[in-house]
C-alpha cells in the first residue's frame, strides 16, 4: 500500500526516541496482549505487522508500540470496513495511529469497526458532457442521474424515488432482493451489496377520445375525461375500459359500443415505440332505459346468459343486440308451478332483442307472462315407497305436474314389507281421505299430500303337535299381523285328545294364557301332550248313524275320539286280536275281539251274550290314563252299510252271482239281492265270537225281519249272518217288479221291530 513507507519511518523515529532504561526492564518482565478487530475481519497493523484478525502480542513490560487501523478497507467486493475508534479496558483511545506502552493489566486492545455495503444505483451511463439523463432518482433525499456505487452502513434502509425526464416515463423498479416496490418509490433494506434497477423509457403521446366528445374513460383504472392525452412509455402495456353507461354533461344516456382499434371493450393497449402521437377513440351509442319483468312477478329470467342479476332494470344502447331466454317452467316461491306462455315483444321463450331507436331516452318494457300448472306433492315419512299416478309408479317425494282442473288418480300400497315379520300398513292420507285409492283435481294453488303408514308386526302361533287346540287372540287379527302398539292377549284351548303342558318362543310357563307387546314380530308355539278321548256318544253302530243310538249284541261296534291308539293298525282276519298297538277295549272287565284300531277311531265286536241295558266301554292304551264312554245294548240296532258316492249314501248289497250292486251295475227289477249290515240281531246257532261265522250250519237270524224298497214292503226271503264274517248281517230280498228303472229309490230293513238307516238302491 501506498502508505506503508511512511508508516515504517514513523515506526523507526518512534523506537529510535525510547529511554534505553525502558528496553531494560522489559527484558526483566513480559506481557501478553491481544489485539482483535470489532466486527472480525477489519484491517490493522501491530508494529508495522498487518492483521485482518485478532492477534496476541508477548511485550516486555513497559515497552512501546504502535497500533493503526485502516481507516476504509475493502476486503469484498460490494464491502467495506470503515474504522471508528480504538478501545481498551480503560475506554477510547485518541488517534489513529496509537502508542500504547506494554502493561500485565492491560490484556486487550480492540479496533472498532463498521462495515458498509455497496448500493449500486444502474439505470444510465453517461458518455456525454453535459449528460441527457432520463429521469432522477433520489436516494433519501439526495439526487444522482446516472450510475453510480454508494456504501451504506449494513441493515440501513434506503429510500429511493424515481421521476422521470421530460419525453420520458418512469417503467418501475426492477426485481431485486430485499426491496419493496411501490409504484415510484423503492424501499431498500441494505444486508449484502445490492444492485438497484430504476427502469426510464421514452414516452409517447397518447391521444383518448369518444364519440361523442366529453365523456369518460378508464386508462390504468384512473378515470379521466375526453379528450386527454398521455405520456406512456415505449413497449408499456395499459388498460383502456369505457364507463358504460353513463350520461354527458347534458344528462343524456350513452352506452359504450366499440374502439377504434377493434379491441375488446376492456382492453390492454401496448405503446409501439413511434415518435408520433397515436389516438384511441371509444364510441358511445345513446342509452335506451329496459325493464324486464315476469307474469306473475318474482320469477326467473336470463338475460344474456345470466339470471342473477341485482336488478333486470338495464341501460342498452340503441341498435345492440341482448339474449332473453324464459324458463320452459318453474317453480315459485310458494310452490307454484308455472308455463311459460309468451314474451311482450312476440318473441320465442329464447331469443334475441335489438333495441329499436324509438326506445332512446324512453326505453322499453319487455315482460314474460306465464300460467299456473297444476302441481301435487306426495310424499311419506315411509322410505322407499312408490305410489301409483295415473297408473304410472312414481317414487316419493313424487312431484305431479298437470294443467290446471286435470283429475289425478292416486294409489298407495295397501302394505310394504319391511323385514320378516315385519311391514308397514296404509293408514290414510294426509287430507283424512282412508281410501288407498285417492282422485285430486288440481287447481293453481299447489296441494301436497302425505300417505301415511303404521307399523305391523307379526304374532306367528303354532301348536305341537299340529291340531292340538284352539287359538283365542284379543284383539283378533284377519292375518296375524298387528299394530306395533297393540298389546294381544294369547290363549290356547286344548282339542279333545290334547293337554297342554308349556309355551315355547315369546311365552313361556304352564298357564296356556300371556300377554304380548307388538312392538316387535313374535312367535309362540303351545306345547301339548296327547291323552285318549272318546267323543260324547263315541261309540255306536259301526254301520253309521242309525235310528236307534244303540247297539246289539254280536254286532260290530265303532268307537270314536281322539288319541285311542299310538298307530293304526289292522288286526289278523281269523281270529280277531284282543290288543292291538298296545290298546285294549273291556266291557264290565271283559276284553273285546277288535278289528283295527287308530288314534280317531276303534273297531270291535260285541259279544252276543252282551247283556241289554246300559253299560260301559273302557279304552286302554298303553302309557296313558284309561277312558271311557257310555254304551247302551238293545236286542236288535240295525244298520245298513253304505258307500257314500258324490255326497249320497248307497246300499252295499250283491247281486246273485256276488257282485257288487253299484251305480254302474245296477239292481234290476224283480232281482234278489243280498244286502248287509250289523245288529240284526241274535243267530241260531249264536254267532261265534272274535271267529267268522261258519258256512253250515247256517246262522240263522232269530227276530222278525222285514225291509221297504221305496217305501213299498218287501218280504225278505231269508235272514242270516254272514258265513265268513265276523258280526255282518245279510238280507236276501227281491226288488219289486214295479221299481222304478233308472234311479235309485230307498231302502230300510226293520229287525225286531227297529228301523235301519236308510240308504240308495240303484236299479236299472
Amino acid at each position: 500500500m501506498k502508505f506503508i513507507p511512511r508508516f515504517l519511518s514513523l515506526l523507526l523515529a518512534a523506537a529510535a526516541s525510547w529511554p534505553l532504561v525502558q528496553v531494560c526492564r522489559a527484558q526483566n518482565q513480559t506481557s501478553v496482549t491481544q489485539i482483535l478487530p470489532v466486527p472480525d475481519g477489519g484491517q490493522f497493523y501491530v508494529d508495522g505487522q498487518y492483521y485482518s484478525h485478532g492477534t496476541s502480542a508477548v511485550w516486555p513490560t513497559g515497552s512501546a508500540h504502535t497500533l493503526y487501523a485502516v481507516p476504509q478497507g475493502t476486503p469484498a467486493v460490494g464491502t467495506q470496513y470503515v474504522f471508528q475508534t480504538w478501545q481498551w479496558s480503560g475506554g477510547t483511545l485518541a488517534g489513529n495511529p496509537v502508542i500504547v506502552t506494554a502493561d500485565p493489566t492491560i490484556k486487550e486492545y480492540q479496533a472498532m469497526f463498521v462495515i458498509q455495503y455497496s448500493l449500486n444505483l444502474v439505470f444510465f451511463t453517461c458518455t456525454s458532457n453535459p449528460c441527457q439523463s432520463p429521469g432522477t432518482v433520489y436516494l433519501n433525499g439526495a439526487p444522482y442521474t446516472s450510475d453510480a456505487q454508494i456504501y451504506v452502513s449494513a441493515g440501513s434502509s434506503i429510500v429511493l424515488q424515481a421521476q422521470p425526464a421530460p419525453g420520458y416515463v418512469f417503467a418501475g423498479w426492477g426485481p431485486g432482493i430485499a426491496q419493496t416496490i411501490q409504484g415510484f418509490q423503492d424501499t431498500v433494506t441494505v444486508t449484502s451489496p445490492v444492485s438497484v434497477y430504476p427502469i426510464f423509457k421514452p414516452a409517447r403521446p397518447i391521444n383518448l377520445a369518444t364519440v361523442p366528445a366529453g365523456l369518460q374513460l378508464l386508462a390504468d383504472q384512473a378515470l379521466v375525461t375526453t379528450p386527454v392525452t398521455l405520456q406512456w412509455g415505449y413497449d408499456t402495456v395499459h388498460n383502456l375500459a369505457p364507463v358504460s353507461p353513463q350520461n354527458d354533461q347534458q344528462g343524456v344516456p350513452w352506452v359504450f359500443s366499440s374502439w377504434s382499434n377493434s379491441g375488446a371493450a376492456i382492453q390492454s393497449y401496448t405503446v409501439a415505440e413511434l415518435p408520433s402521437p397515436d389516438t384511441v377513440t371509444a364510441t358511445f351509442v345513446p342509452g335506451a332505459p329496459i325493464d324486464i319483468s315476469t307474469v306473475p312477478a318474482g320469477l326467473s329470467l336470463s338475460v344474456d346468459g345470466r339470471s342473477n342479476w341485482p336488478s333486470f332494470n338495464f341501460l342498452w344502447g340503441v341498435g345492440q343486440s341482448h339474449t332473453l331466454a324464459a324458463p320452459a317452467q318453474q317453480i315459485d316461491a310458494n310452490g307454484g308451478v308455472w308455463a311459460f306462455a309468451n314474451w311482450s315483444d312476440g318473441g320465442a321463450a329464447s331469443h334475441s332483442y335489438t333495441v329499436p331507436q324509438a326506445a332512446a331516452g324512453t326505453g322499453a318494457h319487455l315482460v314474460a307472462t306465464y300460467t299456473p300448472v297444476g302441481h301435487l306433492t306426495i310424499t311419506s315419512a315411509l322410505a322407499g315407497l312408490s305410489v301409483t299416478v295415473d297408473g304410472a309408479a312414481c317414487a316419493v317425494p313424487c312431484d305431479v305436474l298437470r294443467p290446471t282442473g286435470t283429475t289425478v288418480n292416486v294409489s298407495a300400497p295397501a302394505s310394504a314389507p319391511v323385514a320378516s315379520g315385519s311391514r308397514q300398513d296404509f293408514l290414510g292420507w294426509s287430507n283424512g281421505a282412508s281410501s288407498s285409492n285417492l282422485s285430486l283435481t288440481l287447481g293453481a294453488t299447489p296441494v301436497s299430500i302425505a300417505a301415511n303408514y303404521h307399523l305391523m308386526n307379526l304374532l306367528a302361533t303354532a301348536t305341537a303337535p299340529s291340531g292340538a287346540a284352539s287359538w283365542t287372540l284379543a284383539p283378533a287379527s284377519p292375518d296375524g299381523y298387528y299394530d306395533s302398539q297393540t298389546t294381544v292377549a294369547v290363549s290356547v284351548t286344548a282339542l279333545p285328545g290334547f293337554h297342554f303342558q308349556s309355551w315355547s318362543g315369546d311365552l313361556s310357563g304352564p298357564t296356556p294364557s300371556g300377554v304380548l307387546a307388538m312392538a316387535a314380530p313374535h312367535a309362540v308355539q303351545a306345547i301339548f301332550n296327547k291323552v285318549p278321548y272318546v267323543a260324547p256318544s263315541g261309540a255306536g253302530n259301526a254301520a253309521g248313524a242309525t235310528p236307534l243310538a244303540a247297539v246289539a249284541p254280536g254286532s260290530i261296534v265303532s268307537i270314536f275320539g281322539a288319541n285311542l291308539a299310538g298307530d293304526t293298525v289292522v288286526g289278523p282276519a281269523n281270529p280277531l286280536a284282543q290288543t292291538l298297538a298296545g290298546t285294549v277295549v273291556t266291557l264290565s272287565g271283559r276284553i273285546l275281539p277288535l278289528f283295527f284300531v287308530s288314534p280317531a277311531q276303534i273297531n270291535l265286536q260285541l259279544p252276543s251274550d252282551a247283556a241289554v241295558g246300559n253299560s260301559t266301554l273302557t279304552v286302554s292304551s298303553q302309557g296313558q290314563p284309561d277312558v271311557q264312554t257310555a254304551l247302551t245294548v238293545a236286542q236288535d240296532a240295525p244298520g245298513l252299510f253304505q258307500q257314500v258316492v258324490n255326497g249320497q249314501s248307497f246300499i252295499v248289497a250283491a247281486h246273485a252271482d256276488g257282485s257288487s250292486v253299484t251305480a254302474a251295475s245296477p239292481a234290476q227289477a224283480g232281482e234278489t239281492i243280498t244286502i248287509y249290515g250289523t245288529g240284526f240281531g241274535s243267530s241260531a246257532p249264536a254267532r261265534p265270537e272274535g271267529y267268522p261265522v261258519p258256512s253250515s250250519p247256517p246262522c240263522v237270524l232269530q227276530d222278525a225281519i222285514s225291509a221297504t224298497i221305496n217305501g213299498e214292503p218287501a218280504a225278505p226271503s231269508s235272514a242270516f249272518a254272514a258265513p265268513g264274517a265276523i258280526g255282518i248281517d245279510a238280507v236276501q230280498v227281491a226288488v219289486p217288479a214295479d221299481a222304478p228303472s233308472g234311479t235309485s229309490v230307498q231302502v230300510t230293513v226293520t229287525a225286531g221291530g227297529q228301523q235301519s238307516n236308510m240308504v240308495l238302491l240303484p236299479i236299472q
